[in-house]
C-alpha cells in the first residue's frame, strides 16, 4: 500500500505566498505544500519538527508547538530552529493577537492556556486553568480569543487579560478547532466526531452546515480567498472546502494514517491483514491491497491503536500513548464490537491473548511483561520484569513449556519467557533496535531489526539469523512522552510465507513474497 508524507496530519496556516503549512506530530515534521499543485516539501524534519498545531509570527518566524516534547519551537527567517519554551507536556494550539502578544494551550498532558514570550526571553505566563481543554484557537478583531471547549462542546470568547470566557455557540459533539473567514466575521468550526465544517455567525452564535466530510477532522486554515483547508488525521489527508457552494477537493491524498502493528490470521487463505494505523482500525486485503474496513477514532470509543494481535474469537489492540489514552482494547473478531477497554497508564506496547482469554502486555516503559486476567475489573500481575524496552510479542504456546517470543529494543535481543513462571531465555542478541516480531509458518523468527534497517529471519533454536531485506523505510526517532520503540514497525507472516510489514517512514505496507 502506497504511503504518504504525512504520519496524521494537524494544524495549518496559510503563509500567503501560495503554500500551507502543515503540522504532522507523530512524523516529527513540519511541511510546506504548494496550494496549486498539493506538492508536499519538508521545512522541518525529525526530530525537532514534532507539531500538533503551526503557525506565523509577524516576522514571518514559523512556530509551532510539541505535544510529546513540552517544547514550544520557532524557526526565524534565516532558517535557524529554537526552543521558546518548555517543560509544559500537552501542547496543543497557538495564535498570536493582533498586538504580537502570543498564547498557546495545554490539553490532555495539561489543561491551560498561557502567553508566551515570542522571543523566548522572558518566562510563560499562565493565564487560565483548567480551562476545560481548549483546542485549535483563533483572536478574532475584538482581540478576543474565540476556541472550542473539547469537554463542553462548545465555542468560547475569551478576555484573556481578565481570565474570563463565555459561550458563543453551543451543541457540537467534538469541536476541535476554528478559525475566521477573510473578513473575520464569521467562525468556521469543524466537529471531528460528526464530521462537520459548521459557520457560526456572530455575534449570535447560529451555526449552519457548510459541508460534510468523513470524521476526524483535526484542524483547519482559512485562505485569503475564503477556501477552508481542513486536515483529518484519519484519513491522512487534506480538503479545499469552498464555502460559498460546500464543495469539496482532495489537495493531498492518502490511504493510511500511521500503519504500525500487523496481524493475519493463519488460517486465513486470502491473508487478510489487520492494521493498527494509530488514528483507524483497518482490514485490508493482503494480496490486492484493497481497504475492506476502517474504524476510526473520535467518532468511535477506539483508541488510538499501535498494536493489533488476533486470537481465534478476538482482535486485540494496544496504545502507547503514556497518560490517559493508554490503554488495551479486545474486539469481536467477526463483528467488530468493542467487548473491552482496559486502562494501561505505563503505556502497552506488544500484547496477545492466551486461550484462556488471560491478556499478555509489553510494558516498554517499566520493562515488564504482564498478564491481565479475564474479568471485571481486570486484574494485572507481572510475569516478568528488568527487560529493556519491550515491544514486540510473539506467541510460543504450542511448545511443551508454553511461552512467548519478546523483543528488547534497548537490550538489541529476542527472549522467550516461559508463561509458567515468567523464566528468560536470550534467543538472539547483537540486534539494533528490534520491534516486530511474527512467527513463519517454518517456525522461523521474522524480526524487524529498525537499528539496521532491516527485515531478518531468525532461527529459535540456534539463534542464527539472516537478512530477508534491507535499507528498508523504517525506523522514525523516538520522541518524548511516548515510551521504547515509539510508533513500532508492525511484522506479520501468512501461511503463504508471504511477509507483511508496516512503514513509519512513509506511512506505507510493504509486502515480502517468498520465491517459487
Amino acid at each position: 500500500m502506497a504511503g504518504s508524507p504525512f504520519q496524521g496530519v494537524h494544524g495549518m496556516v496559510v503563509d500567503g505566498q501560495g503554500h500551507l503549512l502543515a503540522s504532522n506530530l507523530l512524523g516529527q515534521t513540519v511541511h510546506s505544500i504548494d496550494l496549486k499543485s498539493g506538492a508536499v516539501s519538508t521545512l522541518v524534519g525529525p526530530p525537532f519538527g514534532g507539531a500538533d498545531d503551526v503557525t506565523l509570527g509577524p516576522d514571518g518566524s514559523v512556530y509551532w508547538t510539541g505535544y510529546f516534547s513540552g517544547q514550544l519551537m520557532r524557526r526565524t527567517p534565516d532558517g535557524k530552529t529554537h526552543v521558546i519554551a518548555k517543560d509544559l507536556p500537552g501542547l496543543n494550539s497557538l495564535a498570536f493577537r493582533r498586538d504580537g502578544r502570543f498564547y498557546v494551550t495545554q490539553l490532555g498532558r495539561g489543561d491551560a492556556l498561557w502567553e508566551v514570550d515570542p522571543e523566548g526571553k522572558k518566562a510563560p505566563r499562565k493565564v487560565l486553568a483548567p480551562v476545560g481543554f481548549l483546542n485549535g484557537f483563533e483572536f478574532g478583531k475584538d482581540d478576543r480569543l474565540y476556541g472550542p471547549i473539547l469537554l463542553k462542546g462548545q465555542i468560547v470568547r475569551m478576555d484573556v487579560d481578565a481570565g474570563k470566557m463565555e459561550p458563543v455557540a453551543e451543541g457540537f459533539a467534538m469541536p476541535t478547532a476554528v478559525n475566521f473567514d477573510a473578513r473575520k466575521e464569521h467562525l468556521y468550526v469543524v466537529d471531528a466526531a460528526r464530521g462537520e465544517l459548521v459557520r457560526v455567525r456572530l455575534p449570535k452564535g447560529t451555526k449552519e452546515v457548510v459541508a460534510k466530510l468523513p470524521t476526524g477532522l483535526d484542524n483547519l486554515a482559512v485562505g485569503p480567498d475564503d477556501q477552508v483547508y481542513v486536515s483529518n488525521m484519519v484519513d491522512n489527508d487534506i480538503r479545499v472546502v469552498n464555502p460559498a457552494d460546500g464543495s469539496v477537493k482532495l489537495l493531498v491524498e492518502a490511504r493510511l494514517s500511521v500503519p504500525s502493528g500487523l496481524a493475519v490470521a493463519q488460517e486465513d487463505t486470502d491473508e487478510q491483514l489487520y492494521v493498527a494505523d494509530v488514528y483507524a482500525f483497518r482490514r485490508v486485503g493482503g494480496r490486492d491491497g484493497k481497504i475492506h474496513q476502517t474504524t476510526r477514532v473520535l467518532s468511535t470509543r477506539l483508541n488510538f491503536p499501535m498494536n493489533v494481535s488476533l486470537s481465534a474469537k478476538h482482535v486485540v489492540l494496544s496504545t502507547a500513548y503514556l497518560g490517559g489514552h493508554s490503554s488495551v482494547q479486545v474486539l469481536d473478531r467477526a463483528s467488530g464490537e468493542l467487548l473491552r477497554t482496559i486502562p494501561s497508564p505505563n503505556g502497552a506496547q506488544g500484547v496477545l491473548e492466551l486461550a484462556d482469554g488471560t491478556l499478555i502486555v509489553a510494558e516498554a516503559a517499566t520493562g515488564k511483561l504482564v498478564r491481565i486476567d479475564n474479568a471485571e475489573p481486570a486484574k494485572t500481575t507481572v510475569l516478568a520484569e528488568g527487560l529493556a524496552g519491550p515491544v514486540g510479542l510473539a506467541a510460543d504456546t504450542e511448545a511443551k513449556e508454553p511461552g512467548v517470543y519478546v523483543t528488547e529494543v534497548r537490550a538489541g535481543r529476542v527472549i522467550r519467557v516461559r508463561l509458567s513462571d515468567g523464566s528468560k531465555s536470550t534467543v538472539a542478541s547483537d540486534l539494533q533496535a528490534p520491534e516486530g516480531i511474527a512467527r513463519h509458518p517454518d517456525g522461523g523468527l521474522i524480526v524487524a531489526e529498525v537499528g539496521r534497517k532491516q527485515l531478518v529471519r531468525i532461527d529459535p533454536a540456534t539463534g542464527r539469523g539472516s537478512v530477508i531485506a534491507s535499507g528498508l523505510p523504517i525506523g522514525l526517532p523516538e520522541s518524548e512522552g511516548l515510551p521504547p520503540g515509539y510508533i513500532p514497525t508492525g511484522v506479520a507472516v501468512g501461511r503463504s510465507g508471504t511477509i507483511y510489514l508496516s512503514s513509519d517512514i512513509e506511512s506505507a505496507i510493504y509486502r515480502f513474497v517468498p520465491a517459487q
